[in-house]
């Protein structure tokens, strides 16, 4: 396996280690219904207990099945402050049009207020504060504070893994507050996933231009005993198993936690990652953009890619979402072809009017700073403003984490929502 170690600061010093990862061959990709369910196809059982360490969510607390959802994503559902009864231990119906919200099933943590949606003719550019808001953290503000969250379910027999059948993981992440944290400021809230092998604090810091505007919640993979489909034992995220990913029970059922503890907007929860991560994060943001009660708005990832392998793929949405990609063109551990996938279906999904593809659009310099020049990035033309695409294809053939590419230009990136058009009162 292909590895790149490089050193990053956040808390301390940490180590991001980029392992080997399979790539797709056909740069095609379908989307299908949105997706509402938590935890894989077959699954017949999600979230059970969860507990925080070192303050990272405190004592115990117990979420519903994650088979509830918030507003209906087309006509009914949250309308900004409407009040829903909350699904999977529940952050609220968010739902779609202006309305009195359908809301969703009362979860067993109790459900929290839906306030504006994500769904078709939502106002994406508002605050929608989680039922976090106005509490106690519950940690410290500064540093990585380490929690877990207990998950299970079942996965079907031939499933992608080598595992199939009833599993169930103590799964771990780390939560920074920003410096100045208020809890009544709904803030962006960015789930970042390491490469292969590593943890949960070994995800990008991004810098001081952004560092203390936004959540970072950093996200260890599963253990080994997943069975990874084509990176077995090597520590990487479940990002080859289709619906049946261990990482969508965990990805939900935090979601959930979270919006119950702490004060972010539900119209700015953004992925990223880095390798394995990276392929995580493409994924989760295919499977959850514009999801009724789990909504990514955006993607942050450097190399990975989507699978096209039929069993590897999980249902995607058709709604628009944001996007950053940094890869090198010649990459030959992940090859470039697997970010002109995810490239592509996002281009189609936000119905941009300027080619079809990577290779046959049309682009504007995006300056990311960081003494970067000012064609590093480039911003896709033809798509809509409210959901930026913008890709970072870097010369060389090397598998590395691009910090100083990255950092700079995820934060760059994440700016941009915190501003109009992109934010409005």
């Amino acid at each position: 396996m292909r590895t790149q170690i490089s050193c990053f600061v956040a808390v301390c010093g940490l180590v991001i280690v980029a392992c080997s990862e399979s790539a797709p061959s056909t740069p095609s990709y379908t989307t299908g219904a949105t997706t509402t369910s938590s935890g894989s196809t077959g699954s017949s059982t999600t979230a059970a207990t969860s507990s925080g360490t070192g303050g990272s969510g405190g004592g115990t607390t117990t979420s519903t099945s994650a088979t509830t959802a918030g507003g209906s994503d087309t006509t009914s559902g949250g309308a900004g402050g409407t009040t829903s009864a909350g699904g999977s231990g529940g952050s609220g119906g968010m739902g779609g049009d202006a309305g009195a919200g359908s809301g969703g099933t009362t979860g067993g943590s109790g459900g929290s207020g839906g306030s504006g949606g994500t769904g078709a003719g939502a106002e994406i550019t508002k605050v929608a504060p989680t039922a976090g808001c106005g509490k106690d953290p519950g940690q410290a503000i500064g540093p990585a504070v380490r929690g877990t969250i207990q998950t299970m379910g079942t996965k079907p027999a031939g499933c992608a893994d080598s595992k199939c059948g009833a599993w169930s993981y103590e799964r771990e992440y780390f939560v920074t507050l920003p410096m100045g944290y208020v809890n009544t400021k709904a803030y962006p809230l960015v789930f970042q996933g390491p490469g292969c092998g590593s943890g949960g604090t070994s995800v990008y810091p991004l810098n001081s231009s952004v560092d203390n505007t936004v959540i970072r919640v950093g996200l260890t993979p599963p253990p080994n005993t997943i069975g990874h489909a084509t990176n077995p034992n090597q520590g990487c995220f479940d990002d080859k198993e289709g619906d049946d990913s261990v990482d969508w029970v965990f990805y939900e059922n935090l979601w959930d936690k979270l919006a119950l503890q702490l004060c972010f907007d539900k119209n700015r929860v953004f992925a990223s990652g880095n390798s394995s991560g990276a392929w995580f994060s493409n994924e989760v943001g295919c499977k959850y953009a514009g999801d009724a009660t789990h909504p990514i708005r955006g993607v942050m990832p450097n190399t990975g890619g989507l699978p096209t392998e039929a069993r590897f793929v999980p249902t995607c949405t058709d709604k628009p979402m944001a996007g950053m990609w940094i890869h090198e063109i010649n990459d030959g551990t992940n090859p470039f072809t697997g970010n002109k996938v995810a490239i592509q279906r996002a281009m189609q999904v936000n119905k941009c009017t300027i080619g079809t593809n990577y290779d046959n659009t049309m682009f504007d310099n995006f300056p990311i700073g960081g003494n970067n020049p000012a064609t590093t990035c480039r911003k896709i033309r033809g798509c809509p403003e409210l959901y930026p695409l913008v890709v970072c294809a870097l010369a060389g053939n090397g598998h590395g984490s691009h910090d100083n590419v990255a950092n700079p230009g995820f934060s760059t990136f994440i700016k941009l929502f915190s501003a109009p058009p992109l934010l409005t009162p």
